[in-house]
């Protein structure tokens, strides 16, 4: 069906955006079109014909518009002939009259003929009708034509539950990509490269992960690696430590050497000897006695130069060189203790978080190790000062353990931190770019997990597959139908009779308006027919124009009833009918509603239908067209054509008082209320120069109302109404001199003054308002 239309440049429609002037709302399958004459109405129908005829009118052939069919299909001035491809659209306009109907533009009065099933000898006919029972109908219940539809439906059931399933699973991937994954820093930013995230991209990592999404899904453990990694800031790189190997062997072995050495004094004191505390108090005495004292400070004796040689001769010169041995490695070993306590000095925090459980590994290497090395080192300061506490007994160091290599893997350890540190500050983006996509693949592992994605998109392409199995078996039912129906054409073209095109439209004639006397006459023979017209039998050269008007259209509905028929195809068919009842009585008007009910209307054998008009009375049956029902709302439509300035004409939803009071007492009543407010633009867009004819009516109707005798006359009704002498000949000026001019045609070269039509308006409405306030109140609410 037609949803919208959109008008650049179409005569008088200009920048004319179906959005903005309906917004939210299509056209539906029946839709009904109000305009004033001249407003538009032949342009709109123009537009529809150019579609029809797959090419523009003559006289707008620069002209642009564009039709937006329901499954968004596009069709403009440039692409005419694609519509066809989708649907088609027959037009009952004036141009139509004009191609079709000779008796108003052909010199011989002929009018231009059409073909329908007409008659055919018995075996044809037997041959047709065969092909119909076995074809059938969706309204018969049975034949081929009913069992596909049955199929097709039942299979459109469910192939439209497996496409909902399918679509719930595209909207939940949908959801979680929009509304978690894109919104989430942890598993996606935006760079330039990629700046949002969608279905497709969650489809390309559901791929990844494949038929394994446990082997992505991670623990919380490492969840939290990936965290901290994610928070990690760019720091300062951190210089290697040295990476030689401690000297402990080194040490051990001197300490060896020194504890082993052996010397003897030349005249040993044998009381020291055996007694090294008091032999290392004699050794401290002489440190504090030798050229300070002659007598001894602890006892007072004197101190004589043979106690001095005797104890030269115990401790001799070599004893003493190898005491400053002793106190020389001692120092040494210190040295080297303070170097082991200063050498790890490294923070935990100068390391990326990931990086700090290594860092910690490796501190409790070299603690282990360095707590070895320390106490090894203080075995061998010990055994040291215990020989230089006895100095003549020589020492063997006890069994030692030698952490040296231990420190160097600890040192190792501290190493390979700092390289990964320092190689992550120049990777950290990439490696964080990493950690996201793991975090993300892990999060959509669990997702998919949750949902039981793989299973449920397995079961509806299975499901699709089996139904694409089912439709492929329909294919030969589908194949015999048409084979069918191409067969009972070719029996029909062969049984054309072009004669009953005319009975067609005379039956409708006759059946719908009363008009016996009138007849269309098929005139020569094939292939060379003509129509004429014909009144009690003879050449009808003298058409009234509601006489053309109903041969006219009874004439297209005829022309079309072969397509109102088509089973397969009818719900592609398009009606366009733009004022089919010019110059038409009450009557003829209401017959015109019946034929389009019942041939139209009612058997909905159409895909879509637009009707226009500019008459109230008809619109007034058209709401009693089959599918106007209030219960059937949602399938269709009011539209009302304004024309708001000479070359502004819009298509709008009609007003409520349009649809709802459809007596044309209301319809006339609005523009006179709105005149008397005095809004000068919108009197001149839309009313200046009809204002005399909608007032003249107007009050026609309501004086009659209220005086209804034929024994007044208009002009008693109006004076005995406005009881105003200044008053009445002002309204009485206004609805004659402007609303009949053949006698003052000069009027019509100029329009109503906006403040006279002002003056005027305010007095008839205040005149209602004082006399009759309870009309005046229902008449404000109809029109809202």
């Amino acid at each position: 069906m037609i949803s919208k239309i959109d008008v650049p440049q179409f005569g008088l429609f200009n920048n004319y955006a179906w959005d903005i002037a309906i917004q939210n709302e299509t056209f539906k399958k029946l839709n009904i079109i109000y305009g004033r004459n001249y407003s538009g109405k032949t342009t709109l129908a123009r537009m529809f014909k150019c579609v029809e005829d797959a090419v523009m009118h003559r006289d707008y052939q620069q002209c642009q518009f564009k039709v937006t069919l329901d499954n968004g299909q596009q069709i403009t001035n440039n692409n005419l002939s694609d519509f066809a491809q989708h649907y088609k659209i027959r037009v009952y306009n004036t141009d139509f009259v004009r191609e079709n109907l000779g008796w108003l533009h052909r010199d011989d009065g002929t009018i231009k003929p059409f073909t329908i099933l007409g008659a055919a000898n018995v075996e044809l006919e037997k041959h047709i009708e065969e092909i119909v029972e076995k074809l059938g109908s969706i309204e018969d219940n049975k034949g081929l034509i009913f069992e596909l539809a049955t199929e097709e439906a039942s299979l459109a059931d469910l192939r439209k539950k497996n496409n909902n399933r399918g679509n719930e699973l595209e909207d939940k991937l949908r959801k979680r990509a929009a509304d978690h994954i894109k919104v989430t820093d942890t598993l996606f930013i935006a760079t330039t490269a990629k700046k949002t995230y969608t279905i497709n991209d969650i489809k390309l990592d559901i791929d990844t992960i494949g038929d394994t999404p446990n082997d992505y899904i991670l623990d919380t453990d490492a969840t939290e690696i990936l965290l901290k990694l994610l928070k990690e800031m760019s720091m300062d790189d951190v210089n290697p430590l040295p990476a030689s190997k401690p000297k402990f062997a080194e040490y051990a072995q001197d300490c060896e050497n020194i504890l082993q050495q052996k010397i003897t004094p030349s005249k040993p004191i044998i009381e020291l000897i055996n007694d090294s505390l008091l032999q290392e108090w004699v050794r401290q005495g002489i440190d504090k006695h030798r050229d300070k004292r002659t007598a001894c400070g602890f006892c007072g004796n004197p101190l004589g130069d043979e106690l001095w040689d005797k104890l030269d001769q115990h401790f001799s010169k070599e004893s003493e060189e190898l005491r400053a041995r002793i106190k020389s490695k001692i120092d040494e070993l210190e040295i080297a203790k303070k170097g082991l306590s200063s050498f790890m000095n490294l923070k935990r925090d100068r390391f990326y978080g990931t990086l700090q459980s290594d860092f910690d590994s490796a501190v409790k290497l070299w603690g282990v190790a360095s707590n070895v090395y320390m106490e090894n080192i203080e075995r061998l300061i010990s055994e040291l000062k215990a020989r230089q506490n006895d100095i003549f007994k020589e020492r063997s160091l006890p069994e030692l353990t030698d952490a040296s290599d231990s420190l160097v893997i600890a040192i190792k350890a501290f190493n390979d931190v700092l390289t990964n540190h320092n190689r992550k500050t120049s990777t950290l983006g990439k490696d964080q770019g990493i950690a996201r996509k793991k975090l993300r693949l892990a999060h959509i592992a669990q997702f998919v997990t949750d949902i039981d994605y793989k299973n449920v998109l397995a079961a509806v392409e299975v499901e699709d597959s089996r139904l694409n199995l089912i439709s492929d078996s329909m294919k030969s039912k589908r194949e015999e139908i048409i084979r069918l129906q191409d067969e009972k054409r070719r029996l029909e073209a062969q049984a054309k009779d072009e004669s009953k095109g005319a009975e067609l439209v005379n039956q409708h004639l006759s059946h719908y308006f009363g008009h016996n006397e009138l007849k269309l006459v098929a005139e020569g023979e094939q292939p060379n027919i003509k129509f004429s017209i014909h009144r009690d039998g003879a050449p009808a050269n003298n058409l009234s124009e509601g006489e053309c008007s109903l041969i006219s259209f009874c004439y297209y509905v005829a022309k079309i009833e072969d397509e109102l028929k088509d089973e397969v195809e009818s719900n592609k068919l398009i009606i366009y009918i733009d004022d089919p009842i010019s110059s038409l009585d009450s009557n003829h008007i209401f017959f015109m509603f019946s034929l389009i009910e019942n041939v139209i209307a009612k058997p909905k054998k159409y895909g879509q239908l637009f009707i226009s008009t500019h008459n109230m009375e008809f619109l007034k049956y058209l709401k009693k067209l089959t599918g106007m029902q209030k219960n059937n709302a949602k399938n269709h439509r009011h539209f009302m054509i304004q024309r708001y300035s000479k070359d502004n004409t819009w298509l709008v939803m009609a007003p409520d008082y349009l649809k709802n009071y459809i007596t044309e007492f209301n319809f006339l009543f609005d523009p006179i209320y709105q005149c008397s407010r005095g809004d000068r633009q919108f009197i001149s867009d839309y009313l200046q120069y009809s204002f005399g004819n909608n007032m003249r009516k107007f009050l026609e109707s309501y004086t009659f109302y209220r005086y209804p005798t034929h024994h007044l006359s208009l002009e008693d009704r109006l004076r005995k109404f406005f009881n105003d002498g200044v008053t009445y000949s002002l309204v009485n000026r206004v609805i004659n001199e402007y609303s009949h001019m053949e006698d003052q045609f000069d009027r019509g070269m100029q329009p109503v003054d906006i403040d006279e039509i002002t003056k005027v308006s305010s007095a008839v409405i205040e005149r209602i308002r004082t006399v009759d306030p309870d009309q005046f109140e229902a008449l404000m609410d109809s029109v809202n």
